[in-house]
């Protein structure tokens, strides 16, 4: 019996540990899924930084 009992008791934590695996891969999923999101409006961020710094520099010559 008591191999009999290691046995089911090895099942049971392998079941286990497959059910965190999966929480943790969909937990990752939704991380990705947010990094994809900021960097996107990073990139946003940038053509609005990069944009006013042209306007900036072409009124400085203008002034200049």
């Amino acid at each position: 019996m008591t191999a009999l009992r290691e046995a089911i008791e090895a099942i049971k934590g392998t079941l286990l540990l497959a059910d965190k695996v999966e929480r943790v891969g969909e937990s990752l999923k939704g991380l990705a899924e947010d990094v994809a999101d900021h960097e996107k409006r990073l990139i946003k961020l940038e053509t609005k930084w990069e944009t006013a710094m042209q306007l900036a520099g072409r009124r400085l010559e203008r002034r200049g």
